[in-house]
């Protein structure tokens, strides 16, 4: 019965998915943008690219950084398990269901002790959530003027959650009780994910006997200044710079004028309904809720939805379907006992 339950509450995210992106493509003048895109110049397209392939780069230096807080650790390690680990947050419902699976992919790369790989994996979530939630206050602060009250319950509650989300999990890693509750969490999200819940379930039992290294670990790693100001500069640098530049460079191709400063606080803000499970990634409703920001700061929607949508596809639906290969290279049977 709670099986069938679970696939019954996917298959409507999905649904709900689906019918916001059918919206949004309803919305778009795609006429008018296919004849565009055919006269774009080949700077702007290099540029484009460029930003993207940026982004992906900072985006795996953020786990780089912190990985090497605790010991000189390959590129390559973090970057095969940034992708794998965008690939699960488009198969479950929201962005901390993702990070969950974390310290598996960690310790299957790296063979860590435990202990250091799960303090990686709760201070990129703390790091990366209240970052998050800053930029996504602030743009509420700048632009609540204009929203609707809707909109602003939605992403004012968004904004809430990445924050709280962010603090309560530098306390609980700080904390062993803490951590107990956090493996009960983690253990209720991973038995939704189809086929490989028995290994992962099998790995989470593990958590709750986790040494004091934890919280010593933990401490270590978020008083080292230069560990969190790289980790900060990487996420502004993926959140925010490269996507803004992607954003602007399209909005100018589209004679739409946007101020470039404002762009990247615009864009963490309307994303920011990703961490609400209400679909799987926010496939759908993280970009039914950017177009109505935009709209609401005055560009059309039928212009301002293809810019959304490719710029979701380039930041963040190819790189998760790029996941998709290291993950058929890893022994899910495996991963509960760190073999390889």
């Amino acid at each position: 019965m709670k099986r069938s339950y679970r696939w019954a509450l996917k298959i409507v995210q999905y649904a709900i998915g689906i019918a916001a992106l059918v919206w949004l493509v309803r919305q778009a003048e795609w006429g008018r943008v296919i004849g565009l895109i055919d006269k774009l110049d080949y700077i702007t397209i290099v540029v484009i690219l460029a930003a993207t392939v940026a982004e992906t780069l900072f985006r795996f230096s953020m786990w780089h950084v912190l990985l090497n807080g605790l010991r000189s650790t390959p590129f390559s390690i973090a970057a095969r398990s940034t992708l794998i680990i965008n690939f699960v947050n488009q198969i479950l419902p929201s962005r901390i269901s993702g990070r969950s699976i974390a310290p598996v992919v960690l310790r299957h790369y790296t063979q860590y002790d435990w202990s250091e790989v799960v303090t990686v994996a709760g201070l990129h979530t703390a790091l990366y959530a209240i970052l998050n939630g800053l930029i996504a206050l602030l743009g509420l602060v700048l632009f609540a003027h204009v929203f609707s009250p809707g909109l602003i319950a939605v992403l004012g509650g968004s904004t809430a959650l990445y924050l709280v989300v962010g603090f309560l999990t530098i306390v609980a890693a700080q904390r062993l009780d803490g951590m107990a509750a956090v493996a009960v969490r983690a253990r209720e999200l991973f038995g939704r994910i189809p086929f490989i819940e028995t290994a992962i379930g099998a790995f989470m039992g593990k958590l709750p006997t986790f040494s004091e290294g934890v919280a010593d670990t933990f401490k270590n790693l978020l008083s080292n200044y230069r560990v969190v100001s790289l980790y900060t500069a990487g996420w502004i640098a993926s959140r925010m710079l490269f996507p803004g530049l992607r954003a602007w460079v399209l909005l100018t191709a589209l004679d739409v004028e946007f101020s470039p400063l404002l762009l990247p606080v615009v864009l963490v803000t309307a994303y920011s309904v990703t961490l609400l499970p209400l679909t799987p990634g926010g496939i759908g409703v993280a970009e039914a809720s950017a177009t109505l920001v935009f709209t609401a700061l005055g560009i059309p929607a039928a212009i301002i939805t293809p810019v959304i949508l490719v710029d979701r596809f380039l930041g963040v639906y190819l790189p998760s379907l790029a996941g998709w290969y290291p993950v058929t290279r890893i022994d899910l049977s495996g991963l509960a006992t760190g073999e390889k």
